[in-house]
């Protein structure tokens, strides 16, 4: 295993996308910089082929750019980025979570839980940062058995991620009361209370996106 936990295997492909993910969400790769397969190359020990492939498939989630002269960068949303991701997602994410609560399985009902239980460690301190955490948000999105939503969804995930860091980065202690909003979203799903998971999804979310635009509106201040 090289130091950067990129095994040589079969699955070299899925690992080097895990890995230069993982470095975008981390911010080790910031939004706007641009990416040298050579360097990636020499870092992983890997061939061009399988980092190629990683590209496109990152290229697919939202989070690099592949410009027609064949330079790679990872993706810096604008402002107007955030606000059309935040008209779609508080009118999907809800409409999920009205779904998942009328269609989730038990095993589906089990991963949410367990998803809520990896933020409330997150919360905490308590989760290794090496861990992949669940997703929350995600795991209900699939419960709702609905391929469609669950494809529509997936195009934001690259953005989201963007969104989401910012948020934290600048207030820790939402992931306080995110973690309180969750509990009783899930709830809502456990009771198969399909209105309730709505109404608590949409609140989620338009908290979510309120505090966003207070905080762009104090860096403006500044």
């Amino acid at each position: 295993m090289l130091s950067t936990g990129v095994k040589k295997n079969p699955n070299l492909k899925t690992q080097v996308y895990n890995y230069l993910k993982n470095q975008i969400m981390t911010g080790k790769l910031r939004p706007g910089e641009r990416l040298i397969e050579e360097k990636i190359s020499t870092d992983l020990e890997v061939s061009r082929s399988p980092i190629r492939e990683s590209i496109r498939m990152l290229e697919k989630d939202g989070l690099l750019k592949v410009k027609k002269t064949g330079g790679v960068t990872v993706v810096k949303p604008t402002m107007q980025d955030f606000q059309h991701m935040y008209e779609c997602r508080v009118e999907m994410e809800p409409l999920s979570s009205f779904y998942a609560a009328k269609r989730r399985s038990s095993e589906q009902l089990e991963t949410i839980r367990a998803a809520l239980l990896k933020g409330k460690n997150f919360q905490t301190g308590s989760t290794s940062k090496d861990d992949e955490l669940l997703n929350f948000h995600e795991a209900i999105v699939q419960a709702s058995n609905n391929q469609w939503l669950i494809s529509m969804v997936s195009h934001l995930r690259g953005i989201n991620v963007f969104y989401r860091k910012s948020i934290i980065e600048e207030n820790p202690f939402h992931v306080e009361q995110a973690y309180i909003e969750h509990q009783k979203i899930f709830q809502a799903i456990v009771d198969q209370d399909s209105e309730g998971a709505r109404k608590y999804m949409k609140i989620h979310i338009e908290s979510d996106y309120n505090l966003f635009m207070e905080l762009c509106r104090k860096k403006e201040v500044k």
